[in-house]
């Protein structure tokens, strides 16, 4: 029996997005692969969706967002393939999921698939060519791979849609060079440090101007230990008898309501919360703020941009640290990779 996908999903998105795209033009596109996220920004809307895939043994009879059949192309490891990406893949099946931060190749391995993915929310139809400004934490270990993962013609089915995309990869750059480039009005980045929190990593990058000086992260930094310390905590191991889903963890906290998925609407974990934030921010961001202490002084801005500085309580933490949080922290990278991207194929 065919596959059929449940409940559907809707990306998150921050802009009204197009009812139909105009094909056979060069569309170009800023592309945040995150651990916890996936951002897409480019001229017809912004696409938010989990960074999350999973794949089907055949066709879906019936298309959600985020679904995509690979038919041919230059990803001849996806030929054949059927997946959904994002918050539908979840929903079809919560333990059958890849996620990004499953690996530590999950950026290269998922990348054109969430891309593909968030593609289906802008009804990209017909042929289409993406000039895209990517990123990754680490250039010089995945920026190559990420480039070839993506690059190439792929002719795929978009939620029952045949398309043919065609992507040329421009450059793919560290991140936080994005989220510098799209304040580059708004802050004097003359000598700055800034502190990208994102899911998996926490980064700190020196800028002069939009020149990166210095650069250090680590890799379990991010907020995925902090949902994760949530999750096994005592108060929500009590009340659930088990550790608790990730995912709905993360859900509650992003709606800021703290309610553990539909079916306890009396309880949440809003406690457990409150106690695993400040030892967090403890652990993770304040040995970045020690290390950089030398650069603090002289720092004509100190920010700090992903989905971690939108945090409920997470403020007044940075506050103490003289660290200003801009609007939308979390699209900063993909607005100004998205930038980068127009400028580039400005020149072409």
């Amino acid at each position: 029996m065919p596959t059929q996908t449940p409940q559907a999903a809707t990306p998150r998105t921050r802009q009204r997005l197009t009812e139909d795209a105009t094909p056979n033009q060069s569309l170009p596109i800023g592309y945040d692969i995150g651990n916890g996220a996936s951002k897409l920004y480019c001229g017809l809307g912004m696409v938010l969706q989990e960074s999350y895939v999973l794949y089907l043994p055949e066709p879906a009879t019936f298309a959600n967002q985020g679904y995509v059949e690979y038919l041919e192309g230059d990803r001849a490891d996806l030929i054949g393939k059927q997946w959904i990406g994002g918050l539908n893949a979840y929903y079809s099946s919560p333990s059958g999921i890849y996620r990004v931060t499953d690996s530590t190749d999950g950026k290269v391995d998922l990348s054109l698939q969430l891309l593909l993915s968030s593609l289906t929310s802008i009804n990209v139809r017909g042929d289409w060519e993406l000039s895209v400004v990517a990123s990754v934490h680490d250039g010089k270990v995945f920026g190559r791979a990420i480039a070839q993962a993506l690059t190439g013609t792929h002719k795929v089915r978009l939620m029952g849609h045949e398309s043919t995309i065609t992507i040329r990869v421009e450059k793919v750059l560290e991140e936080g060079a994005g989220a510098a480039y799209a304040m580059r009005a708004e802050y004097d980045l003359t000598s700055a440090l800034l502190f990208d929190i994102g899911n998996g990593t926490t980064i700190c990058s020196s800028f002069n101007n939009l020149q990166i000086t210095s650069r250090d992260y680590a890799p379990t930094a991010g907020v995925e230990r902090l949902i994760d310390a949530i999750a096994t905590s005592d108060t929500v191991r009590a009340y659930l008898k088990r550790p608790a889903d990730l995912h709905l963890i993360r859900s509650g906290i992003e709606k800021g309501d703290f309610v553990y998925g539909t079916q306890h609407p009396d309880w949440n974990f809003k406690e457990a919360y409150v106690k695993a934030l400040p030892e967090w921010f403890a652990q993770g961001l304040k040995p970045f703020v020690k290390a950089a202490e030398t650069r603090v002084p002289a720092a004509t801005a100190i920010i700090a941009v992903g989905g971690g500085a939108c945090l409920p309580g997470i403020g007044s933490l940075l506050a103490k640290k003289n660290i200003a949080v801009p609007t939308q922290p979390r699209w900063q990278n993909a607005k100004g990779l998205y930038e980068i991207a127009l400028r580039l194929t400005s020149r072409v």
